[in-house]
C-alpha cells in the first residue's frame, strides 16, 4: 500500500479568477483530456475496489458518475456567462443524485464512456465561444465572486484532479486480497 499525497476537501479550496483568456486553449486541452487520462487511470485498476465505500465515503465509481452528472450543470454555467446572466446556475451542494443514481451497479468502462461523451458535448460548446464571449462574468453561486469563462474552465479542470486525486487514493489505500 502506497502512501497517497494529501489533499484538502473541495469545498474548502480558494480559486484565482481573472484568469488571463489566453490561457484558453490550454485549459480546454487539459479538459478535453481529462477522460482519457482518467481512463489511463483506471485500466489497471482491480475491478474489485471500483465499488468500495471507505469510511461512508464515494466509490471509484461513484466518483466517475458525479463528474458524469456535472457535466450539465458545466455546460449550463458556461451558457449563463455566454447568455450575460448575473448569476451562473446554482449545484446540488448536498449531490444528492450522486448519492441516489447506484453507479456501483454499472460498469466503471461504461461510466467512462459517458464521462468522454458528456464532457465531448462540453468541450464542442466550449469550441463555439465567442472572443466576446470570453470578456463576460457572472457570479459563482457558492463562491460568490465574478467568474469568466476561462475561470470556470480552470475551475472544471480544477474538480477533475481532485477526482482524480481522490480515486488515487481509494486505489492506493484500498487492501486486494
Amino acid at each position: 500500500m502506497s502512501e497517497s499525497k494529501p489533499f484538502g476537501k473541495w469545498f474548502d479550496r480558494k480559486f484565482d479568477t481573472n484568469i488571463d483568456i489566453v490561457q484558453f486553449e490550454d485549459v480546454l486541452n487539459r479538459m478535453e483530456h481529462f477522460p482519457a487520462a482518467l481512463n489511463q487511470l483506471l485500466e489497471t485498476c482491480p475491478k474489485k475496489i471500483t465499488t468500495i465505500k471507505t469510511d461512508g465515503k464515494w466509490s471509484v465509481n461513484e466518483n466517475v458518475g458525479h463528474l458524469i452528472l456535472l457535466e450539465d450543470l458545466w455546460r449550463r454555467r458556461f451558457q449563463d456567462i455566454k447568455d450575460g446572466k448575473q448569476d451562473m446556475s446554482p449545484a446540488d451542494l448536498n449531490n444528492t443524485a450522486t448519492d441516489q443514481a447506484n453507479f456501483n451497479e454499472l460498469a466503471l468502462d461504461e461510466l467512462i464512456k459517458s464521462l468522454r461523451d458528456e464532457r465531448a458535448k462540453t468541450i464542442a460548446l466550449l469550441q463555439g465561444i465567442s472572443k466576446e464571449d470570453l470578456l463576460k462574468k457572472s457570479i459563482h453561486p457558492r463562491l460568490n465572486q465574478p467568474m469568466n469563462i476561462v475561470d470556470l474552465m480552470y475551475f472544471v479542470a480544477g474538480h477533475d484532479e481532485h477526482h482524480m486525486t481522490t480515486i488515487q487514493s481509494i486505489i492506493d489505500n484500498t487492501v486486494v486480497l
